[in-house]
């Protein structure tokens, strides 16, 4: 059973002491270490690679041409083509780019020397290269002439664990991410919509937690709470799992399980059903959270901050190469987050630790080892209810309505293990392990009913307690071949998950007060409402064939078959949950068909599905069937400028069928006869919009209805019909303001009614940012968010609790540095 910690009055006292205790040293940590990053990066040298030695020519052009990269570069316009290799690599290249428009490129994927990925990427061509000094090649026409020197380049660490890495791009976008398919594949040969949240927006909009980014996502709604423990939508489903590597975990609002975002380089968004690689689940999105792999020399980076209502932030990172040549190398990361809220009471303080061993087995075989431990302290606020004709309450923003012995503490130890080989040129196969005990203690009181005219409301205490362990296994093999005179590539692999959990809920009901800062008593006796334990395990293989008939048109086609079980056993909610859930050998299909109209464009059709196991049974006793959703989605994508700059947009429908609904003959017993129809549109732009300037604008459409009811009304609506968020930003190099930058961004929701019950009205909110880049190893930044200072709920969810007001006009000031 979930963990119990002595009773909750201890339980509180004890809390209050620790945590008063932490934010005192942490200020002081804090304060000392800002001092400290200020003096490294001041004095520290403008290049750190001018300590190391250099190496002759031929020396070098040996070493660089022997690197071995995990390289994902579609056939493509020659320019195009290497400016990816130079992303990928950290290599310069110089030529004449007008020599070589007409020209085009080789596709290159998977492990392989830069020298062989340069062959190859530039066969059938009269062009050849040449190392030329440390982090450079020359391209040479075929009269042996020397081609005007242009300089490609990479802005990127070098990191060989992750080629596609986004970190010190700069860039708000990128042309790979590996959701939705098995190692790095290009975004715009996926059939599907996918976004990807790079390391560069993580920071300059300083996302500390997952929420906080999915909120300014294309086609993924946030149902607000604690930073931290906030609900994620997509396409009307709520998200349940999330990836990390690819590798699956379970996702809790009430357990507090979404992640500090410090150790993660990129996150990959894939929306709709994802059941080829994801199994069974919600029709919603698949979540792929990058970690940050170590560099392969000695670098690193620092930050720390301090904003509005108390937030004091603070994190370093640093790699390590602890061989000679980098082969083998380590990296960790601190971070730590306190603060307090524009409500009163409510604080969220969080640390976290990573670290990972990465290392270069040989020119063939990578494996990285990882580890993380993340701590969260928080004193939740539930929100507020509404009135009782059901309006939006008008009362201060500041308004707790919960008492003061309020605590959440979540804990999350994860085992990360990564290993990729090259078995020949045209095969290449990978396996990850991902391993996360997780616990929750809760303890808090919140509102049960309609505000009344004085403003008073009804109030419960929650007694939860959890404890949950998952282990998640994925392998899998990409092999190419030829036929029909194109490369085809076929992907065979198989996954299992299994989790563990255990829960503890207990209520006891605290009677009327005021919904602005009650005075509340700690209950004595509480009664227990959930008490179980359920076992689940699944298991899946999977295979995919990419397959190219004509120069222009690649299809794909995949399946999965998957067998799940589950046993739970306990009490749920008040009854009996006993409860044995099977279902064998379910067959998940997957096609999609990609047409490249120009060399900027391509329109693409996919049908993808997913299904859910359920636990209701029939009038008869048996099991009813799984869920299902399918989905068909039409779209057309962009990739501007080499891929500097993404575009797309995409309709879809999708179908949820089988719900489990009353047996109208039976109010005990189940059948499987819902059917919900969700309807929408997606599109994006993202990257960069000219020199200096990167851009990201997403725009959401969504419309859910219920097939078998005769209302007209949306089904469960969780978000507004149309939602646009935005963000800008222009750094100058010239003149008086170089190492300026500015940008900032809008948001604006459209009005919309949950459940036929609450309105809430339509928002514009105006974020900015200011920086300044004092010398290339410190920057200050400045955030303002909310500008304009709009009074909004940003999230209504019933007449009783979880409406909750977005954050008034705030700041955060930072200063950040690299070595």
């Amino acid at each position: 059973m979930a963990s119990k910690r002595g009773t909750s009055a201890m339980r509180v006292a004890d809390h209050h002491n620790m945590r008063a205790s932490q934010r005192s040293i942490a200020k002081q940590l804090l304060a000392g270490t800002a001092m400290s990053l200020g003096a490294m990066m001041l004095f520290a040298p403008v290049d750190a690679q001018a300590a190391q030695a250099t190496q002759t020519g031929s020396k070098t052009e040996i070493a660089q041409a022997s690197a071995t990269f995990d390289f994902a570069i579609a056939s493509q316009n020659l320019n195009d083509a290497l400016l990816a290799f130079a992303q990928q690599t950290g290599i310069q290249i110089f030529y004449d780019t007008a020599q070589v428009e007409n020209l085009t490129s080789t596709a290159v994927n998977g492990k392989m020397t830069a020298a062989e990925a340069l062959g190859k990427l530039l066969e059938g061509s009269d062009v050849k290269y040449s190392f030329t000094d440390d982090n450079s090649v020359t391209l040479v026409a075929g009269g042996d002439a020397m081609l005007d020197p242009v300089v490609v380049e990479a802005q990127g660490t070098s990191n060989p664990g992750d080629p596609a890495a986004t970190e010190g791009t700069g860039s708000f976008t990128t042309t790979v991410a590996s959701v939705g398919s098995k190692g790095n594949e290009s975004l715009r040969e996926l059939p599907q919509t996918a976004s990807v949240v790079t390391s560069e927006r993580i920071e300059q909009q300083n996302f500390q937690y997952l929420d906080d980014a999915m909120r300014y996502t294309t086609g993924v709604q946030v149902a607000q709470n604690t930073a931290g423990r906030s609900s994620l939508f997509s396409r009307g489903y709520e998200v349940a799992d999330v990836q990390t590597n690819g590798v699956s975990v379970p996702l809790s609002s009430r357990d507090g399980t979404l992640p500090n975002l410090a150790m993660y380089d990129r996150i990959e968004v894939l929306r709709g059903p994802a059941g080829l690689y994801g199994g069974s689940g919600e029709p919603s999105a698949t979540i792929n959270l990058i970690r940050k792999q170590a560099n392969d020399e000695f670098s690193g980076a620092g930050s720390v901050g301090y904003g509005s209502w108390n937030h004091y932030s603070a994190m370093g990172d640093v790699s390590v190469p602890l061989t000679e040549d980098g082969s083998v190398r380590t990296r960790a990361i601190l971070s730590a987050d306190y603060r307090d809220s524009f409500v009163d009471v409510e604080e969220n303080n969080n640390e976290l630790g990573y670290v990972t061993f990465d290392a270069d087995i040989s020119d063939d075989t990578f494996v990285s080892l990882g580890f993380s431990h993340e701590h969260k302290d928080q004193v939740p606020h539930n929100g507020l209810p509404a009135a009782s004709d059901g309006s939006l309450l008008n009362v201060s923003r500041s308004t707790f309505a919960g008492a003061d012995w309020n605590t959440f503490e979540n804990t999350m130890d994860d085992v990360y293990l990564d290993l990729k080989h090259q078995f020949s040129d045209d095969t290449e196969g990978a396996f990850s392990l991902r391993f996360s005990n997780r616990n929750m203690n809760a303890f808090y009181a919140y509102t049960i009913s309609t505000a009344s005219a004085s403003n008073t409301a009804s109030y419960r205490a929650l007694d939860l307690a959890s404890d949950e362990q998952a282990i998640a296994a994925d392998a899998y093999v990409n092999h190419n071949f030829d036929l029909f005179g194109y490369e085809q590539t076929l992907t065979v692999g198989a996954d299992i998950e299994n989790t563990d959990f255990s829960y503890v809920q207990k209520l006891a009901n605290l009677g009327t007060a005021s919904i602005s800062s009650p005075s509340l008593s700690i209950p004595t006796s509480l009664s227990t409402r959930s008490d179980y334990d359920q076992d689940s395990t699944e298991f899946g293989t999977y295979a995919k064939l990419k397959l190219q008939t004509f120069d222009d048109v690649t299809f794909s086609f995949g399946g999965r078959t998957s067998w799940y079980n589950s046993i739970q056993k306990g009490l749920v909610n008040g009854s009996n949950g006993d409860s044995n859930t099977s279902d064998d050998a379910v067959f998940t299909p997957f096609a999609g068909v990609v047409y490249d109209l120009t060399e900027d464009f391509s329109t693409y059709f996919s049908y993808t599905s997913i299904y859910d196991p359920q636990s209701e049974t029939t009038t008869t006793g048996s099991q009813i069937e799984p869920r299902t959703g399918e989905q068909f989605e039409i779209g057309v994508k962009g990739e501007h400028f080499g891929g500097l700059l993404n575009s797309y947009i995409a309709a879809y429908q999708m179908e949820d069928e089988n719900r489990a609904v009353t047996d109208p003959n039976d109010t005990n017993a189940s059948v499987a006869a819902g059917q919900i129809r969700t309807r929408g549109i997606e599109a994006e732009l993202s990257g960069e919009i000219m020199d200096n300037w990167q851009g990201f604008v997403g725009y959401t459409y969504i419309y859910s209805t219920d097939i078998g009811s005769q209302s007209d009304s949306s089904y469960r609506t969780y978000a507004p019909k149309h939602y646009i968020t935005s963000w800008t930003d222009y750094t100058f190099d010239e003149g008086a303001v170089d190492g300026l930058s500015v940008g900032g961004g809008v948001t604006w929701s459209d009005g919309w009614v949950f459940n036929d019950t609450i309105a809430a009205p339509s928002y514009t909110v105006v974020d900015a940012r200011v920086a300044y880049q004092i010398n290339d190893n410190l920057s200050l930044a400045l955030n303002a968010n909310n500008v304009l200072d709009e009074k909004y709920y940003s999230r209504v969810a019933s007449t009783s609790t979880f409406n909750y007001y977005g954050a008034p006009r705030n700041f955060f000031l930072s200063l950040n540095g690299t070595f």
